[in-house]
């Protein structure tokens, strides 16, 4: 289920495909034993927990790049199960706190995810060496985030990038130009950073030209 897409001291695994919507989910671990969470989908938890268990890990903090559904559905179980607390940016905080029964997949019920981190452009989180960086990138939610690591020219993108595509903005709180915005501020980073995704497969800036121009795709 697992594929390692950064290797070093500070390791990245993806399980992708994960949940109705075919999410991404990311494991960040390092060399201490610590570990974090990034956007875990529904159905995630079991597998989180066995490669917690498996590989002798501790969680520190399970993170959202933004609001909805598929992102944050086992941020809650997760949190109750590790103690691990949960962060995403102050914009998403009181929507995740309060639960959710998806319109497009009526069945089940998102448990609360209540955020005791609350991020903000310019904020880090840090994993022994790695640093992330918290950038802002409205526009697919009021929230979204990405997650920057300048050392490893890694980018975590979320909903907000995708290979060849970027998230929905027709969903509530959806902006296109605000979206537009920070598209073209990840085009500005440098060409060789590889952006792992919300969906789908990996990509770079460098392969995505499209987000430096003035009217990108469809607007």
């Amino acid at each position: 289920m697992w594929q390692r897409v950064l290797d070093g001291d500070v390791t990245v695994d993806v399980a992708g495909s994960v949940g109705p919507l075919d999410n991404n989910v990311y494991l960040v671990a390092s060399p201490s034993g610590r570990a974090l969470v990034i956007d875990p989908a529904m159905g995630s938890q079991e597998a989180l927990l066995a490669a917690l268990r498996d590989r002798g890990l501790t969680l520190d903090l399970i993170l959202a790049t933004h609001q909805h559904f598929d992102h944050v559905a086992e941020a809650g179980p997760l949190a109750a199960a590790t103690g691990a607390p949960i962060a995403a940016h102050r914009l998403e905080a009181e929507i995740m706190g309060q639960g959710a029964r998806p319109r497009i997949f009526p069945g089940p019920e998102i448990s609360p995810a209540p955020v005791s981190r609350e991020l903000s452009e310019g904020d880090t989180i840090v994993l022994d060496g790695l640093v992330l960086q918290v950038l802002h990138t409205p526009g697919h939610t009021p929230g979204s985030i990405c997650l920057y690591s300048p050392q490893e020219a890694l980018l975590i993108s979320g909903d907000t990038l995708f290979a060849g595509g970027y998230g929905r903005y027709d969903l509530p709180g959806g902006d296109p130009r605000l979206l537009r915005d920070s598209l073209r501020r990840l085009g500005a980073l440098p060409a060789a950073t590889r952006v792992l995704p919300g969906h789908g497969a990996a990509t770079s800036i460098g392969a995505e030209p499209w987000i430096k121009e003035t009217s990108p795709l469809c607007w």
